[in-house]
């Protein structure tokens, strides 16, 4: 049995979405689970609806909401051809969402306030249409497809917005109501992103969180594999439309996987690694587009080569967060008396160097800022520097052979850099510098390891 995730660039008109059932008839007999993301920029349109409600401009949401309801019918429309039963009991489907958007909506403009709670429920409509388009117009091409409401499968805790899984119930869920469906021979259709909360309210799992749910499926029913079909090849080097010569990686390791992904690599969802690591499923990343290329597998022992790097990534919109103090001097307690603050505010680090008196950390997200900064200026001296970014470089045992870090610093002759960080597990070696010098430095450091006769990768 397997997971099949589409992407909503995978999904986003009839023509893609009768490309992606081919790959799914053509895996029939595998069992899959389909997991869909919501047509390209719904989400997005949802979440304009959301704010043009609150702002009590009910003509505007009016309009965005028509528009989501005929593009989903025109796809149908050209998928259906002469079969008008199928069609007209899609769109009453279509019908019934429709009007809980407007519902909820309503209510959002008269109080003239959203709740996370509420903006759940309304962006999470875009994948119910698209599972529920995708399931039909798989029945239209006499394929055995079956709707399932993911928040029939999918348990979370109530962090609206950014919700994450509880296991155990989803996988009780999944062998109640997934499994008995592919002992049928029937193709379940669920939206990703979308969950439920143990008392029966509509979560989302955080923008990208379908390829999340493709993992969180798999899991839960004990998939062989999970297939995440994008728009792209696989994993690559490096991001091609920074690097025209980026090379795709065929076999990648969890931990590699997931840096990655944690530093900028677009094609996964940086989430998605956890739940298939816990149960040692392996994940592919497919191309619709280029449904011959092979994709990356991503495994827990990745590439045969334990040495060396894979890739380089890079992650903008960073800030470093620079705190100093004499009182850090053979101190004892004090960088825990600085991450309390960090914890107290929900601040998440991803870079951390420190000397005798100082700390420097990078954070990605400035929601809290000020206070963060109200909040150590009692303990330390704090300094804040922004339009900063990240330029990783990982792979496994990066240092093994010290010709790598030759090669990185020398192609940054002449970048200055805010901070570097490089672990034990020689994993990720992090460079932190201006924004206005990332191009320059990930394309110098791909060419200096990618690019050259060297082979290192």
């Amino acid at each position: 049995m397997i997971v099949i995730k589409f992407g909503g660039t995978s999904v986003g008109d009839s023509k893609r979405v009768s490309n992606a059932i081919d790959i799914v008839a053509e895996r029939r007999h595998l069992k899959p689970i389909v997991v869909v993301s919501a047509l390209a920029g719904v989400t997005n349109e949802l979440v304009a609806a959301t704010e043009a409600a609150r702002a009590g401009d009910g003509d505007r949401v009016d309009q965005i909401i028509a528009g989501v309801r005929q593009r989903h019918e025109d796809v149908a429309l050209q998928l259906v051809q002469q079969k008008i039963d199928f069609f007209e009991s899609f769109t009453s489907q279509l019908d019934k969402q429709i009007e809980q958007i407007h519902t909820i909506l309503r209510g959002i403009t008269l109080l003239g306030e959203i709740t996370l709670r509420a903006k759940d429920k309304v962006v999470a409509i875009g994948e119910k249409l698209s599972s529920v388009l995708f399931a039909y117009s798989m029945m239209m091409r006499s394929l055995p497809g079956e709707h399932v409401h993911s928040e029939d499968v999918v348990v979370t805790d109530n962090r609206f917005g950014e919700a994450s899984p509880l296991m155990e119930e989803t996988r009780a869920n999944a062998q109640r109501v997934l499994i008995p469906l592919l002992e049928r021979n029937r193709i379940p259709v669920m939206g990703g992103f979308i969950g439920r909360t143990i008392e029966g309210a509509t979560t989302t799992l955080g923008r990208g969180g379908s390829d999340y749910s493709a993992a969180i499926v798999g899991a839960a029913a004990g998939a062989d594999e999970i297939q995440i079909w994008t728009d792209v090849d696989g994993m690559m080097t490096c991001d091609p439309r920074l690097i025209p010569a980026a090379r795709i990686i065929d076999r990648i390791s969890y931990v590699e996987a997931a840096e990655l992904a944690w530093f900028g690599a677009k094609v996964l969802h940086p989430k998605t690694i956890a739940p298939a690591v816990a149960q040692r499923i392996p994940v592919r990343i497919l191309n619709t587009h280029n449904v011959t290329s092979p994709g990356t597998l991503i495994t827990e022992e990745g590439d045969a080569r334990d040495t060396g790097p894979r890739a380089v990534a890079l992650k903008k919109g960073v800030t470093v967060v620079h705190m100093t103090s004499n009182k850090m001097l053979g101190a004892h307690g004090f960088l825990a008396r600085l991450f309390a603050i960090f914890e107290q505010l929900q601040v998440s680090v991803d870079l951390i160097t420190t000397s005798e008196v100082s700390v420097s950390v990078t954070i990605d997200d400035r929601h809290n800022l000020e206070e963060l900064v109200d909040k150590l200026e009692p303990v330390a001296d704090v300094s804040v520097l922004d339009n900063q970014c990240i330029v990783a470089v990982v792979g496994r045992n990066l240092m093994k052979d010290s010709a790598v870090g030759g090669r990185i610093f020398e192609s940054l002759q002449g970048v200055p850099m805010t901070m570097f960080s490089l672990g034990m597990s020689g994993l990720n070696l992090s460079i932190v510098l201006d924004e206005k010098d990332a191009e320059r430095a990930v394309k110098a450091i791909h060419k200096a390891l990618f690019e050259t006769q060297v082979e290192v990768a």
